[in-house]
């Protein structure tokens, strides 16, 4: 399939393993990047075995059977390239941009890893270690650092989107090496892997390479994915938590729409309208009216099986989190009653132009974007069509999505309060 007119131009096949491979050449710069997926993220883990996506971002790069531990950062870095690697709920993927030349040392040390990691009890205990330490860094001991996943353990109480990616300390305490072994084993094939390359280079030469590199590694049997049932919630729950902290928090979360669906797009401009930049809903009247916020911000999460609407914000000095949850809620129905103008939905579009035009400039951004369409939708085309979606909502569209998702009746609220010495 040829898509050259398009926004991106891309070909994609089949290798024999099932390993999908899309190749966007583009010969601005002198550069390639180089973006591995594997369909496996913290959804799909074992809800008593949370954490393993994302231990296996970082076990990738403890040493295959050519390359030693940490050389896959020297291999890169020495041929001026940059790398890295994130998980999220519904994949994990490995990223390398290096300049065009070396397009073939990329794609050796993602085979070579992906044929024959090493998956031994040292590299475990050392990478558990290591995951624990991000956890008390980034959530355990951060203020505020434990609402995103407080929310997430009540707004999807049925499916693999209850929990964090960062997973269970517990959990990676209690695993065993074996366990390890065979969820590498089960996710870690081509058949569940897609291959973008993205930059200058020739297609029948990147074909070559990635034939020499990928056609020999065996598939594997085709994983058996956790069922997702995300249910709606049947009324509004309402926690609070203490932290660390001087300064109340309120968070207001809803389930939405998954990624790629109209809805998506709506809910996406809705976000931006309430709370990006000064003349935004939620600052002009939140933070600089009504001062009941010191900050207050709103975005959304796009997941393969659904999707969610966060609205958080830090009280003011000497406001309850009472009066600020009234006053998202004042907002929220304004929006549900009378929409939203032709203005601010012009703006969150430009906005959203600007941004997607900016992020087909970067090689990485654009093989995610490529990535993303063909690993929740196999039509990796759905890349090249996503602005036009956008462009086409309407003011009554953004009303709808309001009315349609964040009804106080299926919310969850979580009011985050200072802790009492």
């Amino acid at each position: 399939m040829n898509t050259s007119n398009s926004t991106i131009p891309f070909t994609e096949y089949d290798l024999p393993n099932g390993l999908h491979v899309i190749l966007s050449p583009s010969k601005v710069q002198p550069i390639v990047s180089v973006n591995l997926w594997y369909h496996v993220g913290s959804k799909d883990e074992d809800p008593t075995r949370t954490g393993f996506a994302h231990l296996f971002e970082h076990l990738m790069f403890e040493g295959s059977a050519h390359v030693k531990k940490t050389e896959h950062f020297k291999y890169i870095q020495n041929a001026g390239g940059t790398l890295n690697a994130t998980t999220s709920f519904d994949r994990t993927n490995y990223f390398e941009t290096l300049p065009a030349d070396k397009l073939e040392l990329a794609l050796w040390l993602e085979s070579d890893r992906m044929f024959s990691l090493d998956v031994s009890e040292e590299n475990f205990e050392n990478q558990r270690a290591v995951v624990k330490e991000e956890r008390r860094q980034r959530y355990d001991n951060k203020p505020y650092g434990t609402i995103f996943e407080t929310i997430l353990h009540h707004l999807y109480p049925t499916s693999g989107y209850h929990w964090a990616t960062i997973g269970s300390m517990k959990h990676l305490d209690e695993t065993t090496i074996e366990e390890v072994q065979a969820f590498h084993k089960k996710w870690y094939v081509p058949n569940n892997a897609s291959l973008t390359i993205c930059g200058a280079f020739d297609n029948d030469d990147a074909k070559m390479l990635v034939e020499k590199y990928f056609g020999d590694i065996p598939n594997g049997a085709s994983p058996l994915r956790p069922q997702q049932l995300v249910t709606p919630l049947p009324s509004k729950i309402s926690i609070s938590n203490e932290d660390s902290i001087s300064l109340p928090a309120v968070t207001v979360a809803f389930q939405t729409a998954n990624i790629f669906s109209d809805d998506d797009y709506s809910l996406e401009l809705l976000s931006n309208i309430l709370s990006t930049g000064r003349s935004s809903r939620f600052y002009k009247n939140l933070v600089y009216e009504k001062q009941v916020a010191k900050n207050a911000t709103c975005y959304t999460i796009t997941l393969e099986k659904s999707g969610g609407f966060f609205i958080s914000c830090v009280a003011q000095t000497g406001v309850t989190p009472q009066k600020l949850e009234e006053a998202i809620w004042i907002e929220l129905h304004k929006i549900q009653k009378h929409g939203v103008t032709e203005a601010e939905l012009e703006k969150a579009k430009n906005r959203n132009i600007m941004e997607r035009a900016r992020s087909l400039q970067h090689l990485a951004r654009r093989a995610d974007n490529l990535q993303q369409a063909y690993a929740y939708t196999k039509r990796t085309q759905m890349a090249n069509e996503e602005l036009n979606r956008l462009l086409v909502v309407k003011t009554g569209d953004i009303q709808a999505v309001a009315a349609k998702f964040l009804d106080p009746g299926r919310s969850v609220v979580l009011y985050t309060m200072p802790k009492h010495h």
